[in-house]
């Protein structure tokens, strides 16, 4: 029989946490105030971890804590501090993205399981075993697979396996945007995302600039996901963990879709063939929050049906359509129920949903005169507006709040009496001449036994009935055990009759439980874990602080060290291009790009060529490879070691595992997110010859990073700040059945509401490739790069034509051979070979 999956729901503040818990979740995810890649939700204290932990605990409910973003050098200790607290506080799991944590939380906290965020963007089996090795327990799966190939990582791995359920969807991989850390420095790899995706864009033709007319504005911005329709098949692949997303949602939503998905696991572990979703259900789901509703990719790739163009925010339901206004009245007939207290948004003219609905709270409501509180379906109502908004007959009415259900379900965690219970069994002793003894015990083998410091008496009027103890001891009153009667098993010994005081009665009750859940909480094995981490602390901690830098790749003794450039091309011309430009490394390969000027090239001959020319070549490998696309990159790297290449980059854990069995030597390229001297030295330790840092770092941090290894730098290109699994292209002009491939007619890209254009790539496995709208260009800065101690600089010339790769290699060679002959005058500057660039976060860094 099937295991029954764990249902873990968000807790982004206290109130949250009690929702979710009393709505019957199995476990949740909380963040600490720091290093959460939900910073804006309210998250927890340190002190505040703990009692959340403790909550949880108590109730019978897991705890991870998520630290989930990329760390900085200067937040090091921080973070240690924080493992050390986790440990300390029995944390049922750390939730990782940056590896230089995981490394550290190995390390400093070894009993701590790990969980792989999705902001790992772990996609494929190789990937997932990658981290096995690392001593990771659980991996959260990239949202863009597919159920077949989480199938295929949940066969090929010990891991536990652990799927999005419920909520938002990012539109890139996670952990693979880097969109609104370059629009406004706000990093979603840092947790501070500023959503982009949910902005307003047009598509354009290019060459030419010509608009092609969309179906909605917000081309970026994806509905939610539902799985409620697709559950069994979830469960029956035996994924063992469904998460709710929601960190940043009310914690009346986290309530009702965490009650909602509890029916709905319960209903089909019961009986499965009569499983289904009722209409209540499905309707508060996409009452308490909607963009319109997707299964995402898990049944394969749904294209256009995946975005909400038209509103990037809450739908709710529609509830009516207007039928007149004037005298400041809204005249609406209602196709559901209406309430005093609900909120409702109204959007365009009838067909015309875009642009921003009017939205109000309805104070007031008249029906034919009459004032009334609720109204039903057909009813006409009239509703006092105090708004500008113009608002027209045929306009469609939509309620994004449902009053009654709000209330509903705010009352599941404010009330004082909990709805989830642990049922308890208690039995107590008396004995005239001795205290009363109570043994209280839970399901899950917790036992404690107390004795009252009162000594029984013999009754010398009005005898203690059995019935009265029993009764007595059964008031729990708003704790969170229970117990019925008949789980009391009451023994006197001795005979006659007994005066027990009600008051003794109640203090030995209170003294049992408030025992029973203190040892609730222990037995959670924090408290084991604690018991070793004082003693490996400070050490470890003294260790963490006081490492030297390590040897530097480069001789600092040197007035002038050497530094590669490398060249990342995706054809035979530009190979010879970099080349005769001054390249001392080639990077070929990676995505192959649809479109005009997409060629084909042979690794055999580049290689023999570029080692003609007494030059290094490596093969570049796709970022995102499925299982299935792995086999292809597996092709090709056995093609560069036969070939005699000197080594692949790796893009993702997966290749970088295939590579490291291969025996191929690797360089670590930016999709990795290196961010800090911790992960560049994971790297290191793994065989890595050189490490690609994160284009996120400023020239300060990356002057530090650089004492511990050999590093690379992207100093020159249009950087990709989203890789998504949607097409745009496809998705707006791509027909109803398979994709027409528009994308090879002509170039296309982005205009956001400033007027900045953002160009697509689309590769041949149809993904999108959205590009940064300036260049980089680091030409002015080489000295000040050089004497970072970095040992390469890249330039990324995938994207443009060999004849510029070969220009902008050799003005880059100009700069590297005038820094190293003493002549730090730049001939050539940034304005002189690019119109629009930018210096990306070279100077101003991100939050």
């Amino acid at each position: 029989m099937v295991a029954k999956p764990e249902l873990l729901a968000p807790a982004g503040d206290t109130e949250s946490l009690i929702a979710a818990v009393e709505n019957g979740c199995d476990a949740v995810y909380l963040g600490a105030t720091t290093l959460s890649a939900r910073a804006s939700a309210a998250n927890f204290a340190p002190d505040e971890l703990a009692d959340a932990i403790d909550y949880a605990h108590l109730r019978g409910v897991k705890a991870y804590v998520a630290v989930n973003t990329l760390v900085k050098d200067s937040e090091t200790n921080d973070a240690a501090d924080l493992l050390y607290h986790l440990d300390e506080s029995g944390a049922d799991a750390v939730i990782v993205q940056d590896v230089g944590l995981l490394s550290m939380a190995r390390s400093l906290a070894p009993d701590l399981p790990i969980h792989a965020s999705t902001q790992m963007t772990v996609h494929n089996s190789e990937g997932a075993g990658f981290l096995q090795d690392m001593g990771v327990t659980r991996v959260v799966l990239a949202r863009e697979m597919t159920l077949d190939e989480i199938k295929q990582v949940r066969q090929n791995t010990d891991l536990e396996i652990e799927i999005f359920v419920h909520g938002a969807l990012c539109i890139s991989y996670s952990g693979q945007c880097l969109m609104s850390s370059m629009i406004g420095g706000r990093s979603g790899n840092r947790g501070v995302c500023a959503q982009p995706c949910r902005k307003r864009y047009r598509l354009r033709t290019l060459p030419g600039g010509r608009e092609v007319k969309t179906d909605g504005e917000y081309l970026l911005s994806p509905k939610d996901l539902n799985t409620s329709r697709i559950l069994p098949e979830l469960i029956e692949a035996g994924i063992d963990s469904f998460k709710i997303e929601g960190r940043l949602k009310r914690p009346e939503y986290v309530a009702c879709v965490t009650r909602i998905y509890r029916g709905l696991i319960d209903r089909y572990m019961e009986d499965p063939p009569g499983y289904f979703v009722s209409d209540d259900e499905s309707r508060a789901l996409a009452q308490v929050f909607n963009r319109g509703f997707t299964a995402g990719y898990l049944t394969g790739n749904p294209r256009g049906e995946l975005m909400s163009r038209k509103r990037p925010y809450n739908r709710g339901i529609h509830i009516g359509t207007v039928i007149g206004c004037e005298q400041n009245r809204l005249r609406i007939r209602l196709s559901g129920t209406l309430c005093i207290g609900d909120g409702i948004g109204v959007a365009g003219a009838a067909g015309d949903v875009e642009g921003d609905d009017s939205g109000t709270i309805v104070r007031q409501m008249y029906t034919n005169g009459r004032q009334v509180d609720r109204a039903g379906s057909g009813t006409v109502v009239d509703i006092p507006i105090f708004s500008d908004a113009q608002v027209r007959a045929g306009s469609t009415v939509h309620k994004t709040l449902d009053k009654p259900l709000m209330d509903s379900l705010r009352s599941s965690f404010t009330s004082p009496t909990p709805l989830r219970r642990i049922p308890i069994t208690i039995t107590a002793e008396a004995a005239v001449g001795s205290p009363l003894g109570l043994r209280i015990e839970d399901n899950d083998n917790n036992a404690v036994y107390v004795h009252s410091e009162y000594v029984i008496e013999r009754a010398v009027s009005r005898p203690t009935t059995g019935e009265e103890i029993v009764r007595q001891l059964a008031k729990l009153g708003n704790t969170v055990f229970e117990v019925s009667e008949s789980d009391i098993d009451l023994r006197i010994e001795g005979g006659g009759d007994i005066f027990i005081p009600v008051s003794q009665l109640n203090r030995v009750r209170s003294d049992a439980v408030s025992r029973l859940a203190d040892a609730r909480i222990a037995g959670w094995g924090g408290g084991a874990r604690a018991r070793h981490r004082h003693d490996r602390s400070a050490d470890a901690a003294g260790t963490l602080r006081a490492t030297e830098p390590r040897a530097l790749v480069a001789d600092t003794s040197r007035s002038s060290p050497a530094v590669s450039l490398a060249v990342s091309v995706s054809s035979m011309d530009g190979v010879r291009s970099a080349i005769a430009g001054g390249a001392d490394v080639i990077y070929l390969g990676g995505e192959s790009y649809r479109g005009e000027g997409a060629e084909a090239f042979d690794l055999e001959t580049a290689t023999r060529y570029v080692h003609q020319s007494g030059r290094r070549i490596y093969l570049n490998t796709p970022r995102i490879a499925s299982d299935s696309q792995m086999r292809g990159v597996a092709d090709a790297m056995s093609g560069a070691r036969r070939f005699g290449a000197d080594g692949v980059l790796a893009s993702n854990h997966g290749v970088f595992r295939l590579a490291e069995e291969m025996g191929l030597d690797i360089i670590v390229d930016s999709p990795l997110n290196v961010f800090n001297r911790m992960s560049l030295e994971f790297w290191a330790e793994r065989g890595a010859g050189l490490v690609t840092l994160s284009p996120e770092l400023t020239l300060a941090e990356i002057r530090e990073i650089a004492k511990y290894g050999a590093a690379e730098c992207i100093v020159h290109g249009r950087i990709t700040l989203m890789e998504s699994e949607h097409c745009v292209v496809g998705g707006v002009l791509g027909g109803s059945g398979s994709c027409t491939a528009r994308c090879e007619d002509c170039g296309f890209e982005l205009v956001d509401e400033k007027g900045y254009a953002f160009p697509l790539q689309m590769d041949t496995d149809c993904r999108m490739h959205l590009l940064n709208s300036s260049e980089l260009c680091m030409l002015d800065h080489i000295p000040v790069i050089v004497r970072a101690g970095v040992s390469s600089i890249r330039i990324e010339a995938r994207a443009v034509d060999s004849e510029r790769a070969g220009a902008i290699t050799r003005l880059y060679r100009t700069a590297l051979d005038g820094y190293s002959a003493r002549d730090s005058k730049i001939q050539s500057t940034c304005k002189g070979i690019t119109g629009k660039y930018t210096t990306g976060h070279y100077r101003r860094g991100v939050l």
